[in-house]
């Protein structure tokens, strides 16, 4: 048993990993040297982690019936202070959620806020499905622009999105936003699974099975921060 496969089902993908830990290796194989990570290196390891994160929870939740909405702020509506976005922010989910309430439908959503250095303020959300015509008056502080999420089912990309929000915004205020993303509470988790397996090494073929196909921008190989080898990718199931 020389190594370890991770796989984790979101939704219309499956992520895979393969690689070595100190107790799961081929013998006779040196682990490579360490890295010891600089801070700005290291923040860009959290960043990355977070990016996994947001797309499992974006693949599990959401689909090409849900809705990516942005909040954009009039320049003289702008919030005076941190405490007045939180407001603005607060009630713009309690207004939503009565919106979903009296149609009927369930209310999930992910949302970050984004802060530049000249003070533009926005609001970016994934929402579930809803007829978008009942959202047209629910922001009065500026222009609300809704689009519909792809129907590929693979949101890293708008993961990466979110954390280069929560980036941008960190740079200004870190008190505007302490957490890189807000999800609601009946979003379903995926959970990682991580077993030992059988074989000398581990394969670097990237079997795709009947009705899937790589998501070729996920591939990465290479060495983790401790040393071992590994091979990361991701598979999305196709539409049909």
């Amino acid at each position: 048993m020389p190594y370890m496969k991770m796989t984790c089902r979101a939704g219309r993908t499956r992520e895979i990993a393969r690689f070595y830990t100190y107790w799961l290796q081929p013998k006779g194989r040196k682990r490579s040297k360490r890295v010891n990570p600089t801070s700005e290196r290291q923040k860009k390891i959290n960043d990355r982690h977070l990016v996994k994160r947001l797309t499992r929870l974006l693949n599990a939740n959401f689909n090409g019936e849900c809705w990516y909405i942005t909040f954009d702020y009039k320049k003289e509506e702008r919030p005076g202070s941190v405490e007045e976005l939180h407001r603005h922010e607060q009630k713009l989910l309690r207004d939503l959620r009565k919106v979903y309430k009296k149609t009927g439908a369930i209310f999930k959503y992910v949302w970050t806020a984004e802060v530049g250095e000249r003070g533009g303020a926005h609001i970016h959300m994934v929402v579930s499905p809803i007829d978008i015509r009942l959202l047209r008056d629910i922001w009065p502080y500026g222009w609300t622009t809704i689009k519909p999420m792809e129907r590929s089912g693979q949101y890293r990309r708008l993961a990466e999105y979110f954390i280069k929000y929560f980036q941008k915004t960190r740079k200004t205020d870190e008190q505007i936003q302490k957490k890189s993303y807000n999800p609601s509470k009946n979003l379903v988790r995926p959970v990682a699974k991580t077993k030992p397996m059988k074989g000398n090494t581990f394969s670097r073929e990237i079997k795709v099975p009947p009705g899937w196909y790589l998501d070729k921008d996920s591939l990465r190989e290479g060495i983790t921060e401790d040393g071992y080898e590994f091979i990361y990718y991701t598979l999305i199931k196709e539409s049909g």
